[in-house]
C-alpha cells in the first residue's frame, strides 16, 4: 500500500494561532487554513526518520549488552555502553551481526564505510576519495514523502572545513555526496519561524543542554499546565465586538458559531492523541542558551568546549525532534565526525595517553595508517563509547518528549564496527516503532545480512512502498525486527 504524499509547510503556523493576541481581526483570516496547515491529514499521519552514524567504530567487548532478549532486563544492571540507554529500553531495538556488503577495507576504511551505511551497497571506487553508487537511504524517502524540491535535512558535527574525509553520508540518485550543515544555529533560525514560542520564557537550557542546570517542564509538562485558550487571549476584544450596536442578532450568532469552531480546533491541536495534533510543535526543551552559544559556529577539537563534538550532535538532535513534531521535514542525517576524526575526548584512560584523538584511539596505536594493540586506547575507546551513548540518550529525550515513538524511526550507526576497519556486524540501534512496523524492546540478532534489509524495513515503514530491493540487499527483511 502507498502511502499518501502529504507534506504541509507551516505558512500558517500554531504559534500564529495561539498567541497572535493583537486583536480579535487576527483570529478571523486566520481560521479557514489552519486545521490543513497546522499539522498533516487524518489517516496520512507520517513516519519521520533520522539516520545517524558515528565515526571510527566501538570496542565491542563493552559496547554490546551482556545477551539477548528483552532490553529492560539486558539494560537494568552492568557496564555496557549501551547500558546509558536503559531509559529508552520500551522503544529501542538493537541489531547485533549486520554487516555491510563490502565487509573490509580496499583502501580507506573509513571513508568506504561511509559510502555503505545509509546506500546499502559496495562503493562505486576505493581509498580516501571512495564515491557511492547510488542514493542514501534519506535521499530515497525524502523523494517519496516530502514536496517535490525538499531535500532531507543534512547536518554535520565535526570539522567539516578542514578535517579528512569530511562529508560522505547522504548521497542523490546519482551517488553525488549531498552537502551537510555543520551549525545547529542555521536550522534553529529556520524552526523559530515554526515552531510555538517556549511557554516557560526564554533562556531554557533544554533537557539535553551540557551546562548541568535543571532541566526545563517537558513538553507535556507545558501542554498542562499553559493550555490557555486562542479565545481567552482576545476575550476583551471578543466582548467588545459582540455588543456593537451595528452588529446584527445573525452577525453576532455567527461570530459565536465561529469562535466556537476555533475552540474546537483549538482542543483537537492540543490533544495529543489526535491524529492531527501538533504535539510537541514548541520551543520549549530546546537548549536555547547553547544555541546562541554558537551562533557563530567553529569546529572546537576539545570535546567539552563549546562546539565540541556531543554538544553539537545534542543540538541537533534537538532540532531535527522539532523539526519533525512541526512537521517541517520528514527525514534527516547527521554525519557525527570526520571519517578519520581527530576529536579530543575528555574521559580518563586518554588523559593517560597524553590527549589522543579518536582516529589515534580506534587504531589503538598514535596513527592514522598502523594498527596497534594500546589497551589503554582500548580502554579510552570503551569510555567514549559510554560518552556518545549518553548524548544518543539525551537527545532521545527530545524524540519522546514531542511524542515521536510511534511516528518515527531513529537509527544510530557507525561507519565501521571497530578500530580494525572491520565493517561486520556494524551496530545498529533504533529507536521508535515506525507506525507500528518495528519490533520494540529487544536486542536481537541479525543474522550476519547485509545492512540493505533493515533499510528495506525504514523504507517501507516510511514510505509505505512494500518490499523494496534498496541497495545490494537482494530484497527482504529482518524478520525478527519486525514488529
Amino acid at each position: 500500500m502507498s502511502r499518501p504524499k502529504v507534506f504541509k509547510r507551516h505558512v500558517i503556523n500554531r504559534r500564529a494561532f495561539l498567541y497572535g493576541a493583537g486583536g480579535i481581526a487576527i483570529g478571523l483570516p486566520f481560521l479557514e487554513g489552519l486545521p490543513e496547515r497546522s499539522a498533516w491529514a487524518a489517516g496520512s499521519e507520517p513516519v519521520f526518520t533520522f539516520f545517524m552514524c558515528a565515526a571510527c567504530g566501538v570496542e565491542p567487548k563493552r559496547f554490546w549488552p551482556s545477551g539477548f532478549g528483552d532490553l529492560a532486563t539486558v539494560l537494568a544492571s552492568g557496564d555496557k555502553a549501551v547500558n546509558e540507554l536503559k531509559d529508552h529500553a520500551a522503544n529501542l531495538l538493537i541489531i547485533k551481526n549486520v554487516d555491510f556488503p563490502q565487509k573490509g577495507p580496499q583502501g580507506c576504511g573509513h571513508a568506504e564505510g561511509l559510502c555503505q551505511a545509509l546506500t546499502a551497497a559496495a562503493p562505486a571506487s576505493s581509498g580516501s576519495r571512495a564515491t557511492a553508487k547510488g542514493a542514501s537511504v534519506d535521499f530515497v524517502i525524502s523523494q517519496a514523502v516530502n514536496a517535490a524540491g525538499t531535500d532531507p535535512l543534512t547536518l554535520y558535527a565535526g570539522n567539516l572545513n578542514n578535517g579528512f574525509i569530511e562529508e560522505r553520508l547522504s548521497f542523490d540518485a546519482s551517488g553525488k555526496v549531498r552537502a551537510a550543515t555543520d551549525s545547529p544555529y542555521k536550522l534553529y533560525q529556520s524552526l523559530m519561524g515554526v515552531a510555538a514560542p517556549a511557554g516557560s520564557g526564554g533562556g531554557t537550557t533544554g533537557t539535553g543542554g551540557t551546562g548541568g542546570s535543571t532541566p526545563p517542564p517537558t513538553v507535556t509538562d507545558w501542554l498542562l499546565t499553559r493550555r490557555k485558550s486562542a479565545n481567552d487571549q482576545v476575550r476583551a476584544e471578543l466582548n467588545s465586538l459582540m455588543s456593537n450596536p451595528k452588529l446584527s442578532a445573525a452577525d453576532v450568532q455567527r461570530l459565536k458559531q465561529h469562535f466556537d469552531a476555533i475552540r474546537e480546533v483549538e482542543v483537537t491541536m492540543m490533544d495529543p492523541t489526535s491524529p492531527t495534533a501538533m504535539y510537541g510543535c514548541s520551543l520549549d526543551g530546546l537548549d536555547t542558551a547553547g544555541l546562541e552559544a554558537v551562533k557563530s559556529y567553529k569546529y572546537q577539537k576539545s570535546n567539552v568546549a563549546v562546539g565540541g563534538m556531543e554538544n553539537i550532535v545534542q543540538l541537533h538532535m534537538q532540532l531535527v525532534a522539532l523539526a519533525f513534531a512541526c512537521n517541517y521535514n520528514r527525514t534527516a542525517t547527521l554525519q557525527w565526525g570526520d571519517g578519520t576524526d581527530a576529536t579530543i575526548y575528555d574521559v580518563p584512560s586518554n588523559k593517560t595517553l597524553s590527549n589522543w584523538g579518536l582516529h589515534y584511539i580506534s587504531h589503538r596505536t598514535a596513527s592514522d595508517g598502523a594498527l596497534g594493540t594500546n589497551s589503554t586506547a582500548e580502554a579510552a575507546h570503551a569510555e567514549i563509547d559510554i560518552v556518545r551513548m549518553q548524548t544518543v540518550a539525551a537527545g532521545l529525550n527530545h524524540f519522546r518528549d514531542r511524542g515521536l515513538a510511534d511516528k518515527a524511526v531513529v537509527l544510530w550507526t557507525n561507519h565501521v564496527a571497530e578500530g580494525n576497519h572491520s565493517m561486520s556486524s556494524v551496530p545498529q540501534i533504533i529507536w521508535g516503532n515506525g507506525g507500528g512496523y518495528f519490533k520494540q524492546g529487544q536486542y536481537i540478532d541479525g543474522g550476519k545480512v547485509q545492512n540493505g534489509k533493515l533499510l528495506n524495513m525504514v523504507i517501507t515503514a516510511a514510505t509505505g512502498n512494500a518490499a523494496p530491493n534498496f541497495g545490494s540487499s537482494g530484497g527482504g527483511e529482518i524478520a525478527a525486527a519486525k514488529a
